[in-house]
C-alpha cells in the first residue's frame, strides 16, 4: 500500500517505521525533500522523500501527523484528498492543555467538513509515541481506538492499526473522535500521576 506521511516527529516516524516493516510504500511529505536530514531519516526507514503536494497525490493513505495549527498549511498543498483515506493523528489543543474543540465536536470532524471527499479516521492521538515501538504490555496488547464514516477504508485502518502491533479497537463513527480526541489528555495525565510515558490503554473483553 502506497502510505504518505506528513510530519517527521516521533509519531510521524515511527507509523512510518512500522509499516516500512510490513512491505507498504511509505513516502514523507515535507517542505523541502533535498533536506540531508530528512533524507537520511528516509533511508533509515526504507522509506523516502517528496513535496507534500507530490507524496499525497501519489498515496492510497495520507497521515496527517503534524502539529495541528499546520494542517491548513497542509491542505493548501494537498487540496481536498478525494478518494483517499486520511488518518488524522492530531491533538487540537488550547491555551492551558484544553481541547480547541468540546464534546459538541472534534477535529476530526471539522477536518472532514474540510474536505468532504475524502475519508477522515481518526487515530494514532492518544498514546506516547514510545508505544508505537512496544505497544506490548507483558502479554496484552495496547489499544488503538479508531473511528470513521466509509465501510470500506475501516477494515484497512484496522489492518494499518494492527500491524503497528497493537490490539484495534473500532470506536464506530467519525462522530466518536469527540471520544477518542480527549483520551489524549487522559493519556497525558496518567503518565504524570504514575511517573512514566511506558503506559497505555487496554480494553478488556470478556
Amino acid at each position: 500500500m502506497k502510505i504518505a506521511i506528513i510530519g517527521r516527529g516521533r509519531i510521524g516516524t515511527g507509523l512510518g517505521r512500522c509499516w516500512s516493516a510490513k512491505g507498504h510504500q511509505i513516502v514523507y511529505g515535507i517542505r523541502a525533500p533535498d533536506d540531508a536530514e530528512a533524507q537520511s531519516m528516509a533511508a533509515e526507514l526504507g522509506a523516502r522523500v517528496d513535496t507534500v503536494a507530490a507524496a499525497a497525490e501519489a498515496a492510497e493513505v495520507v497521515v496527517l501527523a503534524v502539529p495541528y495549527p499546520a494542517v491548513g498549511e497542509v491542505l493548501e498543498a494537498t487540496g481536498g484528498l478525494a478518494g483517499k483515506i486520511v488518518i488524522d493523528c492530531t491533538n487540537a489543543l488550547a491555551r492551558g492543555m484544553k481541547l480547541e474543540y468540546g464534546h459538541h465536536t472534534s477535529a476530526a470532524e471539522k477536518l472532514q467538513e474540510r474536505i468532504p471527499d475524502a475519508k477522515v479516521f481518526k487515530s494514532f492521538n492518544a498514546q506516547g509515541a514510545e508505544n508505537l515501538s512496544a505497544p506490548v504490555y507483558g502479554s496484552a496488547r495496547a489499544s488503538n481506538f479508531f473511528c470513521g464514516d466509509d465501510h470500506e477504508a475501516r477494515g484497512i485502518v484496522r489492518q494499518l492499526v494492527e500491524e503497528v502491533g497493537f490490539d484495534p479497537v473500532d470506536a464506530g463513527p467519525l462522530v466518536s473522535a469527540r471520544l477518542v480526541e480527549p483520551m489524549m489528555l487522559l493519556w497525558i495525565a496518567a503518565a504524570q500521576a504514575v511517573g512514566t510515558r511506558d503506559v497505555a490503554f487496554a480494553l478488556m473483553r470478556r
